[in-house]
């Protein structure tokens, strides 16, 4: 399980992923199997917001629940084992085909990197992103599943990101759809919205995230999706990540850890996560033993 000195423990609980999120799980939707079984198995076109972080804890609990951790990373597991059916060309897919739940687990790694890279003030150094992958290889063992599809190294991990991106994903019916939430949130009320306020407030939502949220995108997926994005575009983005880092440390407490993470800092401490950095550097980085 993971503890105190765990990188993806001293950090995955900072509410600041939730700004990345969306773009993980759009990433995730532009891989075929996983689009189609969404598209078939799913109500995410008609409350994408709500069901994208509803999935969050879950996620997050496979790190932070301590001794329950392993069974809840099977729970999850098992959550996708009547995802199935066909694909338009008549192939099968099942959501627990290795390739396909690795996909998935390697956005979650991913959004370690991306949070760190857009929104800290001094973002992950490749050796720290190189010891949280190894995190992140144990963190996928406690699934129990194949280890054949992980790629063995970070280095090796970066080659594989890079293949999905510009070999593998595409615009699936599913990812169009959260593209076209984004773009008109309006035409898509959620149930757990009074009508009235997101009348209001999807309006502003949307262009806020097609003039700023868009920029974590990778470029070759706002490409995909014929996002524009211009120098101005660019700037505001900076400056609004830029405020972000700087700012958040004076935010309360509450606020910039989830629930989940505070239950178990409570329960089993915490070093901080500069103290997980700086043990890394020694070369004393804690890791997690595989569950």
């Amino acid at each position: 399980m993971f503890g105190p000195g765990s990188l993806l423990y001293e950090s995955y609980g900072d509410r600041r992923g939730y700004l990345v999120a969306p773009v993980e799980g759009l990433l995730q939707l532009m891989y075929p199997p996983l689009g189609r079984g969404v598209e078939q198995h799913s109500a995410f076109s008609d409350e994408p917001l709500q069901r994208l972080f509803r999935s969050v804890p879950q996620i997050q609990a496979t790190i932070f629940d301590g001794r329950s951790a392993a069974e809840t990373a099977h729970r999850v597991r098992d959550f996708h084992r009547d995802i199935k059916g066909d694909m338009a060309d008549g192939t099968r897919y099942h959501a627990l085909d290795p390739e396909t739940y690795f996909w998935a687990h390697a956005t979650f790694i991913d959004a370690a990197f991306r949070t760190s890279d857009l929104y800290f003030t001094r973002s992950y150094s490749n050796e720290e992103k190189a010891a949280i992958y190894r995190e992140g290889v144990q963190w996928w063992q406690m699934y129990g599943m194949s280890a054949r599809v992980v790629p063995a190294t970070y280095p090796e991990f970066r080659e594989y990101w890079d293949h999905m991106l510009h070999k593998v994903l595409e615009p699936t019916p599913s990812a169009r759809g959260l593209v076209d939430f984004f773009r008109s949130p309006g035409s898509m009320p959620q149930p757990w919205v009074p009508n009235w306020l997101w009348r209001m407030a999807g309006p502003a939502g949307s262009q806020a995230w097609l003039r700023v949220g868009a920029g974590a995108l990778p470029p070759v997926v706002r490409e995909m999706f014929d996002i524009p994005w211009t120098r101005a575009n660019q700037i505001a983005f900076d400056a609004f990540r830029t405020t972000v880092a700087y700012t958040w440390p004076a935010a309360p407490y509450p606020l910039r850890i989830m629930p989940r993470a505070r239950a178990a800092y409570r329960r089993d401490g915490r070093l901080g996560l500069a103290a997980a950095r700086e043990l890394v550097v020694s070369g004393r980085g804690a890791e997690a033993p595989a569950a």
